[in-house]
């Protein structure tokens, strides 16, 4: 009994230990093909997940940007570069207390950062603080220089790269700027980001257990591939031309919002200049540089309204007005409305039109800006008089439908596709996307008003009026190369389309140019060239600004085959002379096209007329006696008059190798004495003759630019009135016609 009771425990242990193990097996099972899992998860499932936490912790991965590509001029001048620049950190965690001061004294005073700002950084709980970027190499070898000879370390230099503009704020709108990280955020810069970027390189620094950088034998640099650059269309020469001039019609016009302009190759579209005035600096373009400007935001200062203001301007500075912005292009337009004409037959040369002065269409009406109106006209001089009621006759001749037609095929319904960010959609009536339903919108467009275009348009509507007819697509960058200066990418020309015929051209560049000799496009007359142009001025009736206009000219040359075009546009110009286009911008073209014309190869051709007033070298007669000065003289067709008893010349004004008309008195010394002075006399809005007549009675040279025609009156004077100036010098009138466009 006691056995069997015995045998049975034995049995019932027995199960229970089996029971107990295989239970401990199943668990261990369990357990074990949970571990398996967890490792397989870990290893094949996430994988790269946990690989990148073990660099993270082991390596240190640092991104060296890679070289942005230049912006080089069409010969070769470097417009915008990248410079290899630093960032400076601090390691705090590897920084002994007793350095704290040291550092932070002798980085604030080389870095000319605030000294308590770095003392901070150094208690911060980690290995990498940035203490400053874009620091240049001269900078970081002081800071080197300081860590040497003071003993000290916990610093480091990353690379990085900073863009630098070497012109400054030249040519700012269309090369545009980057940001603190090297991305292209306007302009050029913006829209050809991709290719001048480059690829960024990185160094891979293993960390010990503590989490320090251990460098060099531990460090591994896969190196940064540079960006390819950009070769512009732009001539640097030609651009600071058009800027000059820009800048001094702000000036002398009183511009309230900007002035801007483009010079233009008609028969590639190559855009030579291209500027808006005023603008920013590119190396430091949050800072407003117009002065004016600056002046109303500093109203603001110290108002929640202020950081409004300040985007406001900042934008309105970095805006490239040329292709951004639309506006009514007034009467330059006309050259599209008579081109249209004469393509399509509904007028010839010999056609004839009557100007009262004003004309009824329907229940409005149109004036013509010369009060009393042209009487009767031919074709020819509806354009040199730049007529609106012979021009609204033009329109309605050529009709709705085939008026939008042209809209279209000059290209003015549609963007240019010019290789820059921002250009802006025209409104147009094109009879697509905008419907022309009655003849007082005609009318009005074939004079220049109602329609709303941009700049580039404009100008490239002009190419095509006289380059034979070709709608050229306008462009700014002529190559990509890269850094070792192979060609990756050639822009040629491209031909949109011919929206008129070869054949048409002549007729309209005959009439353009006669606009230029005998109408209202005379002020941009250049002694030696043909030029043809349209003045043009629109008042803006979408501003609050009650009387602002749009002031514009348009000219191109040589006449007989055109190469260049230049638009210079006004925006809201308070002269005191006029508000018309051909009076106080085609002054202004005119100045462009004299430095410009010469400059690209254009040789002159001067008339009889000319070559009797233009400028001579004086001949330096010093020390000559006066029976051999007066040989040197004459044949130069010089003056002069003597001061003194002597025989022989001490001293002469102007003085030898200057630059001075043909016509003009030398004041030859012939003993020691002072010169003899006078006081400039006031000269602006005197007649040409009446000025004329005042310099010399005062025994001053007098030089004239622009038009000298009969009824000019003096726009401005390179000397100003009440100056006391050596008798024999030079004043230069720059003079005008009045015009009305």
């Amino acid at each position: 009994m006691s056995q069997s009771r015995n045998d049975k425990s034995k049995k019932y242990v027995t199960r229970s230990i089996k029971q107990r193990m295989l239970i401990t097996v199943v668990l261990m099972a369990c357990g074990f093909s949970i571990l398996v899992a967890s490792l397989a998860n870990i290893a094949l499932i996430q994988h790269d997940k946990y690989s990148q936490m073990a660099s993270s912790q082991q390596l240190r991965d640092t991104v060296v940007p890679a070289q942005r590509g230049t912006i080089y001029d069409a010969n070769m001048n470097v417009l915008a570069r990248s410079a290899t620049v630093w960032t400076v950190a601090l390691s705090p965690m590897d920084i002994e207390e007793e350095d704290y001061e040291a550092i932070a004294r002798g980085l604030s005073e080389i870095l000319e950062m605030d000294y308590q700002t770095i003392y901070d950084k150094c208690f911060e709980k980690n290995y990498y603080s940035i203490v400053k970027r874009k620091v240049d190499q001269p900078v970081v070898d002081e800071i080197r220089q300081y860590m040497d000879e003071n003993n000290l370390s916990g610093i480091s230099f990353t690379e990085d790269s900073k863009r630098y503009y070497p012109y400054g704020n030249f040519l700012a709108q269309v090369l545009g700027f980057v940001g603190t990280d090297n991305q292209g955020l306007s302009g050029l810069e913006a829209y050809y980001d991709e290719t001048l970027s480059g690829t960024s390189g990185r160094v891979l620094t293993a960390k010990n257990a503590v989490g320090s950088d251990m460098y060099y034998e531990y460090e591994t640099r896969y190196e940064p591939e540079a960006g390819n650059s950009l070769v512009l269309t732009i001539d640097e020469v030609i651009q600071h031309y058009l800027e000059k001039n820009l800048e001094d019609a702000i000036e002398q016009h009183n511009i309230q919002n900007n002035a801007m302009g483009i010079v233009m190759n008609v028969k590639t579209g190559e855009i030579l200049a291209m500027a808006v005035k005023p603008d920013f600096d590119p190396n430091d373009p949050l800072t407003i540089l117009d002065e004016k400007a600056a002046a109303a935001l500093e109203a603001y200062a110290g108002t929640d309204e202020y950081s409004t203001q300040l985007g406001l301007a900042q934008n309105k500075q970095w805006r490239n007005s040329n292709i951004s912005d639309l506006y009514e292009p007034g009467s330059v337009f006309k050259v599209v409305t008579a081109s249209t004409a004469l393509e399509t037959g509904a007028a010839t040369l010999d056609s004839t039109y009557y100007c009262s002065g004003s004309v009824q269409v329907l229940n409005r009406t149109m004036n013509c800006a010369q009060a009393g109106g042209h009487g009767s006209e031919d074709f020819t001089h509806a354009v040199i008089n730049s007529c609106n009621p012979a021009f609204i006759q033009i329109g309605q001749d050529i009709g709705i439908d085939t008026f939008c037609e042209y809209i279209r095929a000059f290209g003015l319904n549609e963007k240019t596709g010019v290789d820059l960010p921002g250009e802006a959609q025209s409104i147009v009536y094109d009879g697509i996307n905008y419907k022309m339903n009655s003849i007082v919108e005609l009318s009005s467009c074939a004079f220049g008003q109602s329609n709303a275009i941009t700049p580039l348009q404009m100008i490239t509507a002009m190419a095509a009026v006289v380059n034979g007819g070709y709608l050229v697509e306008p462009h700014i960058v002529k190559e990509i190369i890269d850094e070792d200066g192979n060609i990756v990418q050639s822009f040629d020309t491209t031909v949109k389309r011919q929206g008129i015929t070869a054949e048409t051209p002549a007729p309209r560049g005959e009439s353009l140019e006669r606009g230029g000799a005998e109408g209202n496009s005379q002020n941009a007359y250049v002694a030696g060239y043909r030029l043809g142009g349209k003045s043009g001025t629109a008042q803006d009736l979408k501003s609050d600004e009650e009387g602002k206009y749009w002031t514009s000219f348009c000219a191109f040359a040589p006449a007989d085959d055109p190469e260049i075009a230049c638009l210079v546009i006004y925006d809201n110009a308070r002269s005191s002379t006029s508000i018309y286009g051909g009076t106080i911008v085609a002054p202004v073209v005119a100045s462009i096209m004299k430095d410009v014309l010469p400059y690209i190869g254009v040789d002159p051709i001067y008339t009889e007329e000319e070559l009797e007033t233009l400028d001579v070298v004086t001949p330096d007669v010093t020390g000559k006696l006066l029976t051999s000065a007066y040989a040197y003289l004459q044949p130069e067709g010089l003056d002069y008059t003597v001061v003194g008893n002597g025989t022989t010349v001490v001293a002469q004004f102007p003085t030898g190798g200057q630059s001075i008309p043909r016509g003009s008195k030398v004041i030859l010394y012939t003993d020691e004495r002072e010169q003899s002075t006078a006081e400039v006399p006031g000269l602006t809005g005197s007649t040409v003759s009446a000025a004329t007549a005042a310099l010399q009675a005062r025994g001053l040279n007098v030089r004239i630019s622009g038009s000298s025609a009969g009824g000019a009156t003096v726009l401005s004077q390179s000397v100003i009135e009440g100056e006391v100036v050596p008798i024999g010098t030079v004043v230069t009138i720059e003079c005008v016609q009045s015009t009305n466009d």
